[in-house]
């Protein structure tokens, strides 16, 4: 048993293990990150893992996407063989003896990727069959794990193929040498066999020699094509120049390839706007790591100690060299004028809203709500707002599916009975498409279905694929809009997705909505993404909405306040405001962090807008700002407000009975705690407004109905922030409405449109 573990502990592919272990810390640390994204373990509400175990190309699931997944896998897999190859191959010259050296080394070096490729089946099978042994649960989990080992295998295969037509060995110089001497190599070991030599014996005597010349790690056997095992053999015989000289002959292959491949990915860019071109995310991810471990390896192998003070000096330099004109960097808001720049300054936008700017919205709004009343079957109706918070498009899907649901029931009252629509990211994603369908389908309910399968569309397959072909090769590239010229990155690419999934409907100038919204046939909606610099709100509306730049007090000049919010087309009133693209003010209003961009406006200096989430996840901000400055009208003119709050995964802050204590490093870290949990933040300072609000309305004038959306708790699925959501999460959300609180709240609001 003693022999049995040192030859275990002294074949090649344990030995392969063990020294990446001890000297490839930043390599390892790749597959780490994909295996904490596979198993869910690394940004589980972002449903990182759902990318990986429920995948989607052209709209479908099962055998193709995880075809595609399993041939990324193989490239990532190479890609972690071709760069190990080129750092340790040389430590093992007995590999140059052999036929097929790569080859032999790829499959030695399988412990690592076989591993985490099992777990994934393992995770697929687990996440598949949810709900028992049914035989359709076992025939997805089948497709889905045949297609993924195809692709796999397809990869790999060509992989092989390239390497046994350019990659050399000892064969290839053999004619040259002689014979190894008598007392040396496999000729001794086989007469020694052959005479009842004892196996263990002889495996330590070749232990013993090939240490003393070209073994260093004391390797006694290795695994063949056919996994079986066989003897490590000593190379002294040959002449070392010859055997390094095959090593960099496999080398230089192994760095055209990895060129080549590159390339092939930059050449796709220019394909990335075909839907067969837009890979699952997951696929992209794993394309996108590989080049990182090719990075990594190439910088390793040539520089080897200094490897990780040349990456960082690498990543500052690239940091320096995307702040130049030279390189082009930072997204733009499609449809505005870039020729030119609007002064940002708040001393400035403060002077502005007191010289009469204020008196024009004011007028002109009122006349909007005058319009909206006109519409109204009662003298006095109910004020509706409707507020959907952020949460990708689980967020969107729930808003739509709430709103619909009460227009329907309540016999099609809840969108004409709504005045004005806020909130962020994706809820505001779901609304907004959800009352473009309002302004021009006439069999507006006959089509519920199908605009909720329409709005939980995959959003982030072509801009996955964008980050690793475009963004990272293409960065030059350019688009036109509008007659404009604009830089091209994944920003584009998810508006384009957002059109093709919401039947373009939404692919329009702002001022679009100008007169559909004045004539209230439409409700209002404000879009406030935050802006990054000084943390102030940006109003885009196709209206003037100068009046939501501060509270009441301090527009009347009763208090010096400075304003925290800022009319979008009075501060660019120079830059085409009205040709702002519709679909990139949905964007600017939903950036998620690292999936889209920041926006860059052209203001001197620059400023950037990110998602309305950093400020107002809830839209309860917002809608709180205009019910203050209007409540004399919605006072005098309706039987009162009813603000419907629509929000996903909003979790009432609590604190955990612990008695646990902390540790000096954990309370080192401790004060950021609170800058985490912004959303717990936002949720206790918008009780505090929505208290205020109803002292300021009357308690019997004011009236909230909540629909919060939270995954069951015994649900081992729970559903993810996401711009990608499964059939599963998909389901979930929908049935959240057959919940007998959710019917209760429903019939609440439906009983006071029937009124």
């Amino acid at each position: 048993m003693r022999s049995f573990f040192q030859g275990l502990h002294r074949s090649f592919p344990v030995q392969l293990l063990l020294l990446h272990l001890r000297s490839h810390f930043l390599l390892l640390l790749v597959w780490l990150l994909v295996i904490l994204m596979m198993s869910g373990i690394l940004g589980p509400r972002l449903g990182i893992q759902y990318l990986f175990l429920d995948p989607e190309y052209l709209d479908m699931i099962g055998f193709w996407p995880f075809l595609i997944i399993g041939l990324a896998f193989g490239f990532f897999t190479m890609s972690w063989n071709l760069s190990t190859y080129l750092l340790i191959g040389g430590y093992f010259n007995f590999l140059a003896s052999l036929s097929r050296p790569f080859f032999k080394y790829s499959i030695n070096n399988a412990l690592l990727p076989l591993g985490v490729f099992l777990a994934y089946c393992v995770w697929i099978v687990r996440f598949l069959r949810p709900g028992g042994n049914t035989a359709d649960e076992w025939v997805i989990a089948s497709e889905s794990l045949s297609g993924l080992i195809l692709g796999l295998v397809i990869s790999l295969f060509g992989y092989a193929i390239y390497f046994n037509l350019t990659n050399r060995d000892i064969s290839y110089y053999l004619p040259k040498f002689r014979e190894p001497p008598p007392n040396m190599g496999p000729s001794r070991t086989v007469k020694q066999q052959a005479s009842g030599y004892r196996p263990y014996r002889t495996r330590a005597l070749a232990s013993t020699l090939i240490s003393l010349y070209d073994n260093p790690y004391r390797v006694t056997t290795y695994l063949n094509e056919q996994l079986k095992t066989r003897l490590v053999r000593s190379v002294a015989h040959y002449d070392s120049a010859v055997l390094q000289g095959i090593f960099r002959q496999n080398h230089v292959n192994a760095i055209l390839l990895q060129f080549v491949s590159i390339f092939s990915l930059a050449m796709l860019g220019f394909l990335i706007d075909e839907p067969l071109f837009q890979i699952p995310a997951a696929a992209s991810f794993l394309i996108l790591l590989s080049l990182l471990v090719a990075i990594i390896g190439a910088i390793s192998y040539w520089f080897s100690e200094w490897s990780f003070p040349l990456l960082l000096l690498l990543l500052a330099g690239f940091n320096w060299l995307t702040t130049t004109p030279f390189f082009p960097t930072g997204n733009q808001a499609y449809g505005l004028d870039y020729g030119s720049r609007s002064v940002y300054d708040t001393d400035k936008l403060a002077e502005d809203y007191h010289n009469g700017i204020v008196a024009e919205d004011l007028a002109a709004t009122i006349a909007i709500l005058d319009n909206w009343k006109a519409r109204q079957p009662q003298e006095k109706p109910p004020f509706f707002v409707v507020c959907a918070s952020g949460g990708g498009l689980t967020a969107g899907l729930w808003a739509m599916h709430v709103a619909q649901t009460l227009d329907k029931l309540s016999g099609e009252r809840l969108l004409p009975a709504t005045a004005l629509m806020t909130g962020a990211s994706g809820g505001l994603l779901g609304l907004a498409y959800l009352r473009e369908a309002y302004r021009r389908d006439t069999a507006f309910h006959q089509h519920d279905a199908y605009r909720l399968d329409r709005i939980s569309r995959d959003l982030l397959n072509s801009v996955a694929f964008s980050i690793v072909s475009n963004d990272l090769f293409l960065p030059f590239t350019t688009v036109e809009i509008s007659g404009r010229t604009y830089r091209r990155d994944r920003a584009y690419n998810f508006e384009q997705e957002l059109n093709r999934n919401t039947d373009g409907w939404l692919d329009k100038p702002l001022s679009a909505y100008r007169e559909p919204e004045q004539r209230a046939d439409i409700p209002l909606l404000f879009l406030t993404p935050s802006i990054v610099e000084d943390g102030s709100r940006l109003v885009i509306s196709p209206q003037g909405v100068s009046y939501m730049a501060a509270t009441p007090a301090a527009l009347l000049g009763n208090l010096d306040l400075r304003p925290d919010m800022v009319d979008f087309r009075r501060l660019l009133a120079g830059q085409s405001p009205d040709s702002l693209r519709f679909t990139t003010a949905l964007r600017m209003n939903a950036t998620y962090p690292y999936v889209l961009p920041l926006v860059n406006l052209p203001t001197r200096p620059v400023v950037r807008a990110m998602d309305a989430g950093y400020r107002d996840n809830y839209g309860i901000a917002s809608a709180t700002r205009f019910l203050s400055v209007f409540r004399d009208w919605v006072r005098e003119n309706t039987s009162g407000v009813h603000l419907v709050q629509i929000s996903a995964f909003r979790e009432e802050p609590t604190v955990e009975a612990t008695d646990e204590r902390t540790g000096v490093i954990e309370n080192f870290f401790s004060p950021v705690g609170v800058a985490g949990n912004i959303l717990g933040v936002q949720i206790l300072d918008q009780e505090v407004l929505l208290g205020q609000l109803s002292d300021l309305l009357g308690p019997d004038f004011f009236h909230l109905h909540r629909f919060n959306y939270q995954s069951p708790a015994n649900d081992p699925l729970q559903a993810s922030v996401s711009l990608h959501l499964t059939e599963q999460e998909q389901r979930q959300v929908l049935l959240r409405l057959d919940d007998a609180e959710m019917k209760e709240r429903l019939m609440e609001v439906v009983d006071v449109l029937r009124e």
